[in-house]
Parts: structure tokens; sequence; C-alpha cells
């Protein structure tokens, strides 16, 4: 700045022409360069922090990861199997669910399906009637003149019209039902018939009820039922059967699920004489690899944190987020947590600490596995107190009743331990029938057993018992009562669905909705002549009960048997089912050492979490500093305009100067009485 006002002087001073376009440059670089250099400096600041917090979210999204698989249940319940060569079986799934143990399997039965046959037809495009058949599942007797209906099984009705009245639009108007029936057309000498497939077992059986169309028969030749048979049984249905540690069970489906919890196998043959050795363990090495992989994932973590928030060795600089406070609060937070106990648990192993991982005076994490320290050894926990471990790490939900289940938790719930106090229990919408009259057996030929049926407020088209069939039981009539209703399409595509049972003390049927609470009915709007024979009258059936609850005393909110805390509680985002009967648990929830990290890492990586706001914030500081740079860029430009108009002034004011001077030079030898005489 003093050498370039010097120059200014010196020339000035001189006298002589001045280069007043460089010198107003440099006036107004000297002005410009500072703010310039400090806007350089933020800038070059903000989009360093822009892209170290991308680092930083990625560093937290590998530690995320990490903290994911140990934070599933399946990874700690990880069971292996070991199974002999055999062609009976094929193993297809093993799961965390498996109990561990020793099984001797015989297959004994393989599953097959029924297969029903029907008459010749010349064509595939032959015409059969119009009208509707009604299929059922369920078990026929070795005479085939008695049908048992499961009424836990859902069937359909299918309409035949104009649209589709040939053996070709009965097949696809089967399939298009997706109930699991197959129907195929097969050729047979030049003729072709329908084959129906039901799905294997010895309840999948078929009935095939037909209502024909007035003046357009032709689809009785499908029936197969009490009353008609037209179709051929081909093959009946048959359950696989298979010995499990000398227990005879029975499955529909040669694809088994259930019989061995946890794993799943396909029966392909059956043998007399082979047994099948199963031996399933537990297989802790999954889940040990899994925190052995976290601890690395913190590391690597907290290493590059550091590197961002401190100094970096590396670069030999520190990082951009140094003084940043939230970079900062975030891996502080992070830090606390690792070290600290998780909430919700209160017993057993609450921390890291308590299984041999402990924080380094650097901060990094490492595994003890010293055996001179049994008490904070990590193997010895693994091997001794693995089920303690898995509770430290997954969460857990208990309650000290059975008839109260937590089903969910959401973000907003708090860990802790809480008392439910059940008031009022949920009950199911029903109709109570009076008394049957009828006795049994019971022939609905020539009787107007139909009816019109609501339930949970969705209407039922009419509905009818079959004509001309015959119910050795009570049992049975409701049996049918059920299916009957529960095939209708409305009540189908609403999911409401309707128990009927038979009660022996009363002597009555009884219809229950399966759903609980007060938007639960059952009613019947209209019925049939001979309906009173059945004790069944046209009127309501009673709502049923929404359950009424506290949690930590204060009032829950009941939707059926759902009770739901209080909004803005600490058990806000719980779930839990009420079985009828519950008076009061205590219910404990714990995110565990996983689940806690996860949500804690979730707030700053989530769409609206911390680090999303921080960006938008520097983006923002970014968009200051254009601006800034363009005011300065204005306030250059002024300061530029006002020294050229000061220097034009300037110069003509030396040039008007310059111009007296000239006119004044010599001037005493041009005037008068001064003049020199020659």
């Amino acid at each position: 700045m003093t050498t370039i006002g010097n120059d200014i002087i010196n020339r000035v001073g001189g006298g002589s022409g001045i280069d007043t376009g460089n010198l107003i440059n440099d006036l107004v670089s000297l002005q410009s360069t500072p703010d310039q250099q400090r806007l350089d400096r933020r800038q070059e600041l903000l989009e360093s922090q822009i892209s170290d917090y991308g680092l930083l979210r990625s560093a937290l999204s590998s530690l995320e990861g990490a903290v994911n698989a140990v934070s599933s249940k399946d990874t700690f319940d990880a069971k292996s199997v070991s199974l002999p060569d055999t062609s009976l079986i094929a193993l297809t799934q093993l799961n965390a669910k498996a109990a561990a143990g020793d099984y001797r399997l015989k297959i004994e039965q393989v599953a097959q399906p029924q297969s029903l046959s029907s008459a010749s037809f010349a064509s595939q495009t032959t015409e059969i009637g119009k009208g509707e058949l009604t299929i059922r599942f369920g078990d026929w007797n070795g005479a085939l003149d008695n049908f048992n209906v499961d009424a836990e099984k859902t069937g359909a009705t299918i309409t035949i019209d104009e649209t589709n009245n040939t053996l070709t639009g009965l097949r696809d108007a089967i399939n298009q039902a997706d109930i699991g029936v197959q129907a195929s057309i097969v050729a047979d000498g030049g003729a072709y018939k329908l084959l129906l497939t039901s799905p294997s077992g010895a309840t999948n059986e078929l009935e095939i009820s037909v209502t024909e169309e007035a003046g357009s028969p032709g689809l009785a030749a499908f029936s197969f039922d009490e009353s008609s048979q037209s179709m051929t049984q081909e093959q009946e249905g048959m359950d696989a059967l298979v010995r499990v540690n000398g227990l005879l069970v029975a499955r529909d489906s040669n694809h088994i699920t259930d019989v061995i919890e946890g794993l799943e196998f396909d029966i392909f043959n059956s043998s007399s004489t082979e047994v099948i050795n199963l031996n399933i363990s537990a297989d802790k090495s999954t889940a040990e690899q899994a925190i052995r992989d976290f601890v690395e994932a913190y590391n690597t973590f907290f290493d590059e944190a550091q590197k961002l928030t401190g100094f970096n060795e590396e670069s030999g600089e520190f990082g951009s987020l140094r003084n940043d406070s939230l970079a900062d609060n975030l891996v502080d937070q992070v830090r606390k947590f690792i070290g600290g106990a998780v909430p919700g648990l209160e017993d057993g192993f609450t921390s890291l600490a308590n299984l041999g991982i402990r924080t380094r005076l650097d901060g990094r994490l490492e595994i003890n596995e010293d055996p001179d320290e049994p008490n904070t050894n990590f193997r010895a926990a693994i091997d001794k107190n693995f089920g303690l471990v898995r509770d430290l790490f997954v969460p857990t939900t208990n309650s000290s009743d059975a008839k109260v289940k937590i089903n969910s938790y959401s973000a907003r719930t708090q860990p802790g331990t809480y008392e439910v106090v059940i008031s009022q229990d949920p009950t199911r919408g029903q109709f109570i029938a009076d008394p049957l009259p009828a006795s049994f057996p019971l022939d609905t030929s020539g009787k107007d057993y139909s009816f019109d049926i609501r339930v949970d407020g969705v209407d039922a088209a009419t509905i009818a018992l079959p004509d001309g069939k015959t119910y050795n039981s009570a049992q049975e009539l409701a049996a049918d009562f059920q299916t009957l209703i529960n095939l209708d399409a409305s009540l189908q595509a609403a999911q409401v669905k309707v128990s009927v049972s038979y009660n022996t003390d009363t002597g009555a049927l009884e219809f229950v909705s399966d759903a609980y609470g007060s938007d639960s009915r059952v009613s019947f709007a209209a019925v049939g002549d001979d309906m009173g024979e059945l004790g069944i009258t046209a009127k309501a059936g009673s709502s049923g009960l929404d359950v009424v609850g506290t949690v930590n005393g204060e009032a829950a909110f009941g939707y059926g048997n759902i009770l739901l805390p209080a909004i803005n509680t600490k058990a806000d985002g719980l779930s839990m089912t009420i079985t009828p009967g519950a008076t009061n648990s205590t219910v404990t929830f714990s995110r565990g050492f996983a689940g806690g990290l996860s949500s804690l890492v979730n707030d700053f990586l989530s769409n609206n979490g911390l680090i999303n706001e921080r960006e938008a914030n520097i983006r923002e500081d970014l968009e200051d500093v254009d601006d800034d740079r363009a005011e300065l860029e204005r306030r250059t430009e002024a300061y530029r305009s006002r020294l050229q108009s000061q220097f034009l002034a300037m110069e003509l004011i030396v040039n008007n100067l310059n111009n007296t001077g000239s006119f004044l030079d010599g001037i005493l030898d041009r005037l008068p009485f001064t003049a020199k005489n020659n």
C-alpha cells in the first residue's frame, strides 16, 4: 500500500502525465482483494464441509450396515443341519426358529390330490349349459356317499353364462377362480374330457354342486355331490404321513413346513424301512462374526470421523469439520452410546463391556479375549452366555401375561417398563339363534332355507342351504352354514368372515364374526319361510366391544382387540393384542444395543435427518457467498466508476491549468509597457 501511495505522489508531483488506468486498477484491487480472499476462503471451507459430510455419511452408512446385522434375531438364532444321503426328502429351508435337537423321520405315505373326470365331449367348444357351480373342500368317505365339508377352507361359486358356456370356458373359469383347483382338458380317443385336480390332501377333496339356469341345461354333467355324481373320481386325495421321533403326523402337502419348526422339506417317496436321522444345532459363528464385523466397522467409522473433525495425520491438516458443532456432536453421541448401558435392560449383559468389548484410550474399540480375565472375555461370553449376548444386541419385548401380546413398536417408543391394566375385554359381534326345534337327520328337500346376512356392515347376496341334502348332526349343519356364508363374494372382497358352531348346552347355532370391536356384528336381514325350523329369524345380533385399558395409568386407545398407548407418552408406538381374560400385565421394551444405535444413526442419516439439514444450511451459506460476491462486484464497479470520474475531473483541471500556463507563458513579453523593445 505504501509503495502504491508513493508512486501516486511521485507521479503527480512530477508534473508528468499519469497512467490513470493502471492506477485505478491498483486502487480497486487494493480495496477489493481482502474481501475477495475472505470469500474465497469461506467458499473453499464450505465446499470442503459439503464433501466431508458426504464422507461422514458414507462412514455412518457402513456402520449402520454392520449394526443391522447384529440387530437381527435371526443372526443370533442361526442353525445348521446335518442330513444323510436319501432319495426320500430334500431340505428346502432352515431358519432361525428351528429347535436344536436330533430327529428321526420315517416317510410312510406321500400326499396326493383328488382328481375328477367328466364325461366325453365331441369338441372343446361344445356348449355345456349355463348356471352356477359351487365348489367346496372337504373329505369324502370311501363309498362317496357322504361329504364332510372343511369349514376352515374357502371354495368358490363359479358363474357360467353365454360368455364361457363351453368346455374351454368352464376350464378357464375354474382356473381363474384361483382356489387351488387345476382344471385341464384331456384328449381321449378323439373326444375331450374335463379333468379337475384338487390340492393334495385328504380334506382337500371336492364337492361340486350345480344350479342350472332354466332353459339352458347341461351343467349337471359336472356335478359331484351327495345327490348327483356325474363326474368320476379317478384318484382319491391322501395326506402325507410322516413319523417324527415315533409320532405319526399327517399333512396335506408334500412340502412340509411345520413338522419340525423352522425346517422345511419336500417329500418325494415313502419307505416302510428307511429312517432319516437329522441333527439341528445352534450356529453361534454367524453371530460371533457379525459382532466382530461391527467392531471393525465402528473403528473404521471412528478413524474416518477423526480425520474430518480432528487432525488428519495423512494430510497434515485439520479436517474441515473441526469446529462444526453437529459433526462433533454426532461423533460424541455415537461414542457415548457405544460406551454406555443399553436403555431398557436392567439385568444380564447391559453394555458391550460385559462381553469384553472395550474402548481404548485412542477411542477405538478392542475385543478382549484374554483367558485370564474370564468375567470380561469375549470368547467366554459367546460360549457360556450366548443368550445374554443375544438379548444385549437385539430388540426385546416381554409381557408378564401371555394374553397381552406386544405386536410392534415405533421410533417414538421409549425403552422401559410399563404397567397395562385391562378394564374391558374385547368381544366379537355375534348372532345367537333360538334353540334348534328340528331333529336330525335333517333333510332340506322342498324347504326354503335361504337367508340374507350382514357381517361387520357388509351385506352378502342371498344364500341358501343346498336342496335335497341330509345333515346327520347339528355340527354338520353349522359347518355348511359357515362355508356357504364365507363363500360370498362381497364378504370375501371385504375380508370379513364368520365362525358358526353348535352350542350343545343351549342347543342353538351361534354365528360369530371373526373381528373384534364395536364395528363387529352379525345380523339376518331376511330369512326363508322354513328358517324358523333352524331357530333363525330376521333380527339384529349383538355388537362386539372394543378393549378398554390404561398404560402406566393413562387411558389407552382401544380398537377391537388392539390397545395403543396414548399419543406423546413414553409408550407411544407400542401396539398390543389383548386376548379376552387379560386383567393386567407388566410389559418391558428395549431396542437392544443394535436397535438403539441404529435409531441414533438414522436420526442423522434419514431424509429429514440432521446431516441433510446441515448440508442444506451449508448450501444456503454457499448461496450467500455467491450473493456476497455479486455485492462485492457491484461495490467494486461503483468504486471504479467513482475513481474514473475523479481522475477524469482531475485531468480536465490539469489540462486547463496546462493550457492556462501555456497562455501565460511569455505574456510579459507581449503586454504593453512590459514588452521588450527589439
